[in-house]
């Protein structure tokens, strides 16, 4: 139980997802009008996230009661066509970074284009698609305008990744809940509440449609690789009338109970941006960026100093540029920006493979390959896939890990080191073994709809070099 001294001051803020997408099954057309008549009656908006072709198939059968009732709430965009194949997964199984990037767009960016000419507004959030995975669907979002990305191998703290603020649902709420249900979803409810005692976000995600079907219109229609002509689709069976109604006054009487907590305020996506909004420009002080260098010695990972949140692209990055111009150009150190940066996109299988590299380096040799890295990521924006030395090829790990130390040493004493001591800073940062990242992504493949057997080692290898965009979100409230 939190103390009262724990709670004076705390903001919880819910957001009420709700993933909509079946554009087949007529009746999923209604239960939207429901549900937004029970949020209305207690004032309180829901973030809708619609799947384009929902959006069109609304205007086809002549339901603008329900595009008029949408436009109260906050829009969010679920993709062109969810799970019509090829899903994204399968479109971008095979395209390395830059193809994938702009084969999104070409993809999703028509569905978008036409939920902000329907609606007026760009979408808050962009929604995965059941489990279609892939790191460049943020990106590409993100360069669309689109800042917040949610489901997916995220937790329910968001992050950032690749730039885009990234999180997913901290509770399910099931569509077919009972009355009897009840109790237990307080329950759940109030052990996620409890965990926020500094406050915090809560996102509940469910589905409008499963509240009157029995089964998810898309493993009714494209379940295993199936892709049945559009004269072919079949809505999902009903649920009983009277079981529709009594989910929705489960629901009714969930929202209630969380609207009874003083602390808590419920917000769409559209706010979620301001609560983790981040200064403008972000920048290092000289004592802070000794201590960045003091960790990123030690190990690669996110770090967070005095509140400001950097990646690890992001710190390898600024401790290069403080390592060449300060130290080889003999600039004194001063507050030095922080710039997004990707992680390695070239060669993603040949940086995966790289060994990590222990002994010594001269500080010459090593000022030279920071030199190059840092050429790199000025022109490109992306961490180097490696810098080469005579035949030994060092990766992004060592290049962190000379940077730290040359930059920790000038600090600390004044002066450049004779040689750098490598002891193999992994190439990997250290959230891919925290999340178990590699079982995350690999576990996305088991949504019913993919084919059997479906998986793609390239999307699995940028997962893993884009953890090195990964950082805490702080809340600020």
């Amino acid at each position: 139980m939190l103390s009262l001294k724990s709670n004076l001051d705390r903001k919880v803020y819910v957001v009420f997802q709700f993933d909509t997408e079946d554009f087949i099954t007529p009746e999923a057309d209604d239960i939207i009008l429901r549900l937004i008549d029970i949020l209305e009656q207690f004032g309180v908006k829901g973030s809708f996230c619609i799947v384009a072709e929902k959006l069109r198939s609304l205007e086809r059968r002549g339901r603008f009661d329900v595009i008029d009732a949408l436009k109260r709430h906050d829009i969010a965009y679920q993709s062109n066509l969810h799970s019509v194949h090829p899903v994204i997964s399968e479109y971008l199984k095979d395209k390395l970074w830059d193809e994938g990037v702009e084969e999104v767009k070409r993809k999703e960016g028509p569905g978008l284009e036409h939920l902000k000419k329907v609606f007026g507004v760009v979408p808050s959030a962009f929604i995965q698609p059941g489990g279609s995975w892939a790191p460049e669907t943020p990106y590409a979002l993100r360069e669309m305008g689109v800042p917040i990305y949610a489901d997916g191998i995220f937790e329910s703290d968001p992050v950032w990744f690749c730039g885009s603020l990234c999180l997913r649902a901290a509770m399910y709420f099931p569509e077919h809940s009972s009355l009897s249900d009840l109790e237990n979803l307080k329950l759940k409810f109030e052990s996620i509440y409890g965990s926020k005692a500094e406050g915090g976000l809560i996102v509940v995600v469910m589905h409008p449609c499963m509240f009157v079907t029995e089964k998810f219109w898309d493993a009714v229609n494209f379940s295993l690789g199936r892709n049945p002509p559009k004269d072919g689709l079949m809505p999902a069976p009903l649920r009983d009338e009277a079981k529709v109604r009594e989910s929705l006054e489960t629901f009714s009487r969930f929202l209630s109970f969380i609207l009874e907590h003083s602390h808590v305020k419920v917000i769409t996506f559209r706010e979620v941006g301001k609560l983790f909004r981040e200064p403008g420009e972000r920048g290092l002080r000289p004592d802070q960026i000794l201590a960045l260098a003091q960790q990123m010695s030690e190990r690669n990972d996110w770090c967070i100093i005095d509140g400001i949140s950097i990646s690890p692209a992001e710190a390898l990055r600024l401790l290069t540029d403080v390592a060449v111009n300060s130290i080889q150009e003999n600039f004194s150190v001063e507050t030095t920006p922080i710039y997004f940066t990707l992680g390695p996109i070239d060669n993603p299988a040949e940086t995966l493979n790289l060994k990590a590299r222990s002994g010594k380096i001269s500080v010459k040799d090593a000022l030279e390959l920071l030199r190059f890295s840092k050429n790199f990521m000025d022109r490109r924006s992306r961490v180097p896939p490696m810098a080469v030395k005579g035949d030994v090829k060092y990766g992004p790990g060592a290049l962190l890990e000379m940077a730290a130390k040359i930059v920790f040493h000038y600090l600390e004493y004044g002066r450049e080191p004779k040689y750098v001591e490598l002891n193999g800073l992994p190439n990997l940062p250290e959230v891919v073994r925290r999340w178990n990242l590699t079982k995350r992504v690999n576990d996305q493949w088991r949504w019913i709809i993919f084919p059997e057997g479906f998986n793609s080692k390239i999307i699995e290898d940028l997962t893993l070099l884009q953890s090195w965009t990964i950082r805490p979100a702080i809340f600020v409230g």
